[in-house]
Formats: structure tokens, sequence, C-alpha cells
């Protein structure tokens, strides 16, 4: 059975202005660190990827959206379903641009 998807070929992304790899000494003061702390990939997309933003791209609106729409938190709540067999309830879900900065929210929300 063929590979749906290429693992093996990793893509060097250095001198892309790629955050992972270029941005590095900007983080830490150091250059050659590996970044452990970017939850970036090295490979390329998958093509059912590529189609959906093909797609998008032809629908020619680039205006920014809101996340709180029922196509969004229906996704969110089916992944939860089929990946983990949970139910989740959608009201509850909130935006977080990124895992560094929601845990920074939830620090200072706990702290």
């Amino acid at each position: 059975m063929a590979a749906l998807y290429d693992f093996d070929t990793a893509i060097d992304r250095r001198g892309t202005w790629c955050i992972q790899w270029d941005g590095v000494a900007d983080r830490f003061g150091v250059d050659g660190l590996l970044p452990f702390t970017i939850s970036d990939m090295d490979f390329a997309t998958a093509p059912e990827v590529l189609a959906a933003l093909r797609a998008r791209l032809d629908h020619g609106v680039f205006g920014y959206t809101t996340w709180q729409q029922d196509d969004f938190r229906s996704a969110v709540a089916h992944w939860y379903a089929t990946r983990y067999g949970t139910e989740i309830d959608t009201g509850q879900l909130v935006y977080g641009p990124s895992v560094l900065s929601q845990l920074s929210q939830l620090l200072q929300m706990w702290t």
C-alpha cells in the first residue's frame, strides 16, 4: 500500500522567513538551536489542504471572518467526537491565536 503523504522528504525552510528556523537568534539570542517551541512543519502540505486553499482563492474575497460560526464549531465538535469519543459544549469554545498566547492567558487567570 502506497503512503498517502510523504513524511520522509524534509523541506529546508531556512532562508524563507520561517520563524521556526530563521527566527531562532531573534528569540533566544543564539543561532543554531533546535526550535522546539514552534509547532511548524518541514514537510510538503497535504494535497487536500492545497485544494481547499485553491478553492478559497477562487472565491476571491479575503476579508476577516469570525470563528464563532456553526460550521467551525460543529467541525471542532465532530473532531472531538470521532477522535476521542466525547461530546463537547461548543458554547464553551474560546479563541486562542497560539499555544503560547493561551498558556499566558491561563497563567494570568489562575495566578
